[in-house]
C-alpha cells in the first residue's frame, strides 16, 4: 500500500510486549524525505479556519509537505483548493489570507485566474500562435471543512475526509452540540526538538499521564476512566473530569459545549480534534519540520460565554504545565533515540488493549499504520 497515504489496519499485535520501530525511523533524513512523499502528500492536513473563507472571494494559504497551497471561496459559494503556483513561470500567486475582488492575479506577469482556478487572461496571449487559455488551470487539491477547520489533501484524487475517517465529523458534532458557537481565540506554537512521530505517539497514549502531567490529571481529567478506542485510521480518546470535579478552570454546566466530558480524535497521521470539558475546542497539529524537529501548533476556540481573560489564563496554564511537560518528554526521547545503546524499545500492550488508557496499544497501532504506508517490514 505504499504511496497511498491511506493505512487500513485496525488492530495492533496481540497483548504483551511489542518492539517499537527502530530508532533510524526517527532520525534518518532519507526516511523523513520518503515520509513527505509517501505520507504527507496523500493525507488530510489542517490549513486554516473556516471563518476566514466564509465569504465569496476570501482565501487562505499554507504549506503542506513543502508545497504552497491556497483555498479560495468562489463566487458560486464553492470552496476550492489549488497548488499556489502560477502555471506560467512558477511564481507564487497568493500570500497570507485576504479577499479577492475578481480574480487571482499573478504578481509576476499578471496572468489572471478565475476563483475557480481557470485561466481567464494572459497578457499578449492573442498574439501567441496556438496558445489556448481555456486549456490552462491551477492544479487542484482536496478540500474539506470540519467544524471550524479547513483541511486540504495534496492528492486531489484521495478519498474524502468522511471516507477516510467515517463517523468522526458526526461524533464531534454530537459530543459538542454548541461547537458552531465557538470562535478562534489564538494559537499556542512551540518548536520541539523531536521527530514528528515521537510527538504524535506521546499524544496518543496516557501511560505517562499520571506521572508526567500532575496538574492535568488532578485538576481536569479522570485518569482512571481514560479510554482509547481504535479505528482504521484514527483513535478516539475519552474520559470525564476528575472525581472531585474540574479545578484547573471553571466548567459552566449550563453554557458548556459538552458538560464535563473530554473527547479527542487523533487522526492519521499527525493531528487531533480535542474537546475539553466545558468550554473549549483545540486543534493539536504536530507539523514535521525536519527529521528531528516538529512544530506543535495548538489552535484554541472558545464560546462567547468564556471571558477573554479566562481564555488566556486557560491557554497560558496549559502552556506552562502540560505543553511544557510534553516538550521536555519528547525532546528527551529524541536524545535517547540517538544513543548508541538504543535501537528498539518495548511497547506495553496490556490485556485491556481495546480501551485502557494506560496501555500502549495505540502506539503499536500507529507504528503498524506507518509500516503499512511506508512499505517497511517488521524484521523483529
Amino acid at each position: 500500500m505504499a504511496a497511498t497515504g491511506m493505512p487500513s489496519s485496525t488492530e495492533p499485535a496481540a497483548a504483551g510486549p511489542r518492539l517499537t520501530l527502530p530508532s533510524r525511523c526517527f532520525v534518518n533524513a532519507d526516511i523523513y524525505a520518503r515520509e513527505m512523499e509517501t505520507i504527507f502528500r496523500h493525507c488530510w492536513q489542517p490549513i486554516g479556519h473556516a471563518a476566514d473563507v466564509a465569504e465569496p472571494g476570501s482565501y487562505i494559504t499554507g504549506r503542506v509537505a513543502g508545497q504552497d497551497v491556497a483555498v479560495v471561496r468562489g463566487r458560486d459559494g464553492c470552496l476550492r483548493g489549488f497548488f499556489n503556483v502560477c502555471r506560467h513561470r512558477g511564481h507564487r500567486l497568493l500570500q497570507g489570507k485576504g479577499h479577492l475582488t475578481a480574480a487571482i492575479i499573478c504578481p509576476y506577469h499578471a496572468w489572471a485566474y478565475g476563483l475557480d482556478g481557470r485561466l481567464r487572461a494572459a497578457p499578449n496571449a492573442k498574439n501567441v500562435t496556438g496558445f489556448d487559455p481555456g486549456r490552462v488551470a491551477l492544479a487542484p487539491i482536496g478540500v474539506a471543512v470540519i467544524g471550524a477547520l479547513v483541511l486540504v489533501n495534496l492528492d486531489a484524487a484521495a478519498p474524502s475526509f468522511q471516507e477516510e475517517f467515517p463517523g468522526v465529523e458526526e461524533e464531534l458534532s454530537a459530543f459538542a452540540p454548541r461547537l458552531s458557537e465557538l470562535a478562534f481565540h489564538r494559537s499556542s506554537v512551540v518548536e520541539m526538538a523531536c521527530n514528528w512521530k515521537v510527538a504524535v505517539e506521546n499524544y496518543g497514549e496516557c501511560y505517562h499521564c499520571a506521572h508526567a502531567h500532575p496538574t492535568l490529571m488532578t485538576g481536569l481529567l479522570d485518569g482512571d476512566a481514560y479510554r482509547v478506542e481504535l479505528f482504521p485510521r484514527h483513535h478516539r480518546h475519552s474520559t470525564g473530569t476528575t472525581k472531585g470535579g474540574a479545578t484547573l478552570y471553571q466548567v459552566d454546566q449550563e453554557s458548556s459545549t459538552n458538560a464535563d466530558g473530554f473527547r479527542a480524535w487523533l487522526l492519521w497521521p499527525n493531528f487531533s480534534l480535542q474537546v475539553n470539558p466545558g468550554s473549549n475546542f483545540v486543534l493539536f497539529h504536530f507539523i514535521p519540520n525536519g527529521p528531528e524537529r516538529t512544530v506543535a501548533k495548538l489552535d484554541w476556540f472558545f464560546g462567547p460565554w468564556v471571558a477573554e481573560a479566562e481564555r488566556d489564563r486557560i491557554i497560558e496554564e496549559h502552556s506552562r504545565t502540560t505543553l511544557a511537560e510534553d516538550k521536555l518528554l519528547v525532546e528527551e526521547v529524541q536524545i535517547g533515540l540517538n544513543n548508541l545503546s538504543y535501537d528498539r524499545g518495548v511497547l506495553m500492550v496490556d490485556s485491556e488493549r481495546a480501551s485502557a488508557g494506560t496501555s500502549e496499544h495505540t502506539i503499536a497501532h500507529l507504528q503498524i499504520l506507518w509500516r503499512e504506508v511506508m512499505g517497511e517490514e517488521d524484521r523483529a
